[in-house]
């Protein structure tokens, strides 16, 4: 006995398509549609799907769709217009109606190409005028995306927090490690390492987006350039000091800075500080330079 599920999937596969159709579908955001154009001729007695539509075969024609939302699908395959994704309405539209969603498509077509045309001669602009540009003369320029040429100019930025020892390394293609002990706060040194980032990790796709910038292409990119700031005994004391005196706390035994570096005040709780004074003393840290 067939379900009613395949019983519906069978009449969807029969509805005829015609100029005019109007379908839908929620893939990326393209909503309602009407067909336009048919190419070739249509076989829907031919079309099947397996694991309830996620391998879908068969048909012959194929359909140019334009959007309500301003979008095209152009040569959709027959099989996929009658799969599990799209549904195809018991509605058709006249011709002028098809005429005015094509101009719309076709118009909003034409200003994204505009303002890609125009953000591409705006990043070309900015490549011209940093090439020249006095302020970072003292730059090494390359297009260089292993790293090695942005760790290069990091150490030579870095030379602005007088005194201080950075360590910048490219240990891997694409990385820059750069790690230093009390000096600028991170905030600081991000600031200026961030600038050679040519990307963002997209954790809800688990892939790395890459989005070059100007900067990237004349003075070298990395993938992951990271910072890590550790802090001298002298640090932890004066960070630990600031703790007492600030909130007036009372200890029979002060902290210690051998308490901190072994994670022991982590339970040490007041009600000023309930994460525990090892955490406050970090957030500490993290703001004095």
């Amino acid at each position: 006995m067939m379900s009613l599920s395949s019983l519906v999937r069978k009449e969807k596969c029969r509805t005829p398509v015609v100029v005019g159709s109007v379908v839908t579908t929620n893939l990326y955001n393209l909503g309602r549609g009407v067909v336009y154009h048919i190419h070739g001729e249509q076989r829907p007695e031919t079309v099947s799907s397996i694991g309830g539509g996620v391998i879908v075969s068969g048909g012959n024609a194929e359909f140019d769709i334009v959007h309500d939302s301003g979008k095209f699908s152009k040569r959709l395959p027959e099989s996929i217009l009658r799969g599990v994704q799209w549904d195809i309405l018991d509605e058709v539209c006249d011709a002028n109606e098809i005429r005015d969603l094509c101009a719309n498509a076709e118009e909003l077509e034409a200003q994204k190409q505009r303002e890609k045309e125009d953000a591409q001669a705006k990043f070309s602009a900015e490549v011209a005028r940093l090439k020249n540009a006095p302020e970072y003369s003292h730059l090494e320029q390359g297009d260089c995306s292993s790293g090695k040429l942005a760790a290069k100019n990091i150490r030579r930025e870095l030379k602005q927090f007088k005194g201080v020892k950075f360590s910048v390394r490219n240990p891997h293609y694409g990385s820059v490690d750069v790690s230093w002990e009390d000096g600028p706060t991170c905030e600081k040194v991000d600031a200026v390492i961030k600038r050679y980032k040519n990307g963002y990790f997209d954790s809800m796709h688990d892939i790395f987006e890459y989005s070059e910038s100007p900067f990237n292409q004349v003075f070298g990119s990395a993938k992951y350039p990271d910072s890590h700031r550790s802090y001298s005994d002298a640090m932890v004391e004066k960070a630990i000091a600031q703790l007492m005196a600030e909130f007036d706390l009372d200890y029979d035994t002060p902290p210690t800075v051998a308490a901190f570096r072994s994670g022991g005040l982590w339970t040490e709780k007041r009600d000023v500080f309930h994460h525990g004074l090892q955490s406050k003393i970090h957030q500490v840290l993290g703001e004095m330079e």
